[in-house]
């Protein structure tokens, strides 16, 4: 995870924000990755992932659309809607529409006691490491120590999700997890 979602989640635990009510991501990439068999992309999933870690629970309902696009352009525009026990929710934005330049990605993160941002639209982090603080780009930092290492429990519930989010995208219904 990156720096500023890492600080974000320790915020979150600590109490500082309290419980999370609203998380929402935008994820927007040039790139337009391969379609294999309309499988859904793989940086969606990682933001899903980077969602119920923050969230620390797994959702009851999904809703998912995908906005059409012009034939022969590679690339994708799909909104997740997540929604979690306790009346807290998801809203995940992700688009591989956007003309070839810096990716936009931000994080919004409101909670019952206080709210987060995190933008890395230059693709930069802040590093502070003694001395002046430094840019450095999300490359680099994603060499450093990771705090949160995935386990075959969490992307179960990444998969499950990515199950439902097609399941809803073919249906055009909310799909319910309850029980699961």
């Amino acid at each position: 995870m990156l720096p500023s979602r890492q600080l974000i989640k320790r915020e979150l635990d600590a109490g500082k924000l309290g419980e999370p009510g609203l998380i929402r991501i935008h994820h927007w990439d040039a790139r337009g990755e391969a379609d294999a068999g309309h499988e859904l992309p793989s940086a969606l999933l990682q933001q899903v992932d980077v969602i119920l870690w923050l969230m620390g629970k797994s959702p009851t309902l999904v809703y998912a659309v995908e906005h059409g696009t012009n034939p022969g352009k590679q690339g994708r525009y799909l909104q997740v809607h997540l929604g979690f026990p306790g009346d807290a929710m998801a809203l995940l934005v992700y688009s591989s529409l956007h003309p070839h330049g810096d990716p936009y990605r931000s994080l919004h993160v409101i909670g019952s006691a206080g709210a987060a941002y995190a933008d890395d639209q230059q693709n930069m982090q802040l590093l502070y490491k003694g001395g002046q603080p430094r840019g450095v780009m999300a490359q680099e930092v994603a060499m450093s120590k990771p705090t949160h290492e995935a386990v075959p429990q969490d992307w179960d519930n990444v998969l499950a999700v990515a199950d439902a989010v097609n399941r809803s995208l073919k249906s055009r219904q909310a799909v319910s997890l309850e029980g699961r």
